[in-house]
């Protein structure tokens, strides 16, 4: 999709806990920086746990995660995912890219 607003703005909406908790549930950790953490709560009680593996300001956001039953939730663990945010200029603004694939839980660097 394109959106009429400078990269720079798209990412601080995809980086700001303000702002990326209104998409994703309440954001209490987001280390922007290879390795870092994200741990999401969702409004169910189910918490979304993850590993950031790109973070390129204005450019790419990627990071990997998994989603943990909660306290009250009667969920599977689930499996994992790779969820990317490629950001580039376009005359109307900014070109955003969303993509999420699955990963192997082996791969996936939370353990089993």
């Amino acid at each position: 999709m394109v959106l009429p607003a400078e990269p720079d703005e798209v990412w601080a909406t995809l980086t700001t806990r303000e702002e990326l908790s209104a998409w994703l549930g309440e954001v209490v950790a987001l280390e922007l920086e290879p390795g870092g953490s994200l741990v999401v709560h969702e409004s169910e009680g189910a918490t979304r746990r993850g590993v950031v593996e790109a973070a390129d300001p204005g450019r790419i956001l990627s990071f990997r995660w998994r989603r943990l039953a909660g306290a009250g939730v009667s969920l599977e663990v689930g499996g994992a995912s790779r969820v990317t945010f490629v950001l580039e200029a376009d005359p109307a603004g900014t070109r955003l890219t969303v993509t999420e694939e699955p990963v192997p839980l082996a791969t996936a660097g939370f353990g089993a």
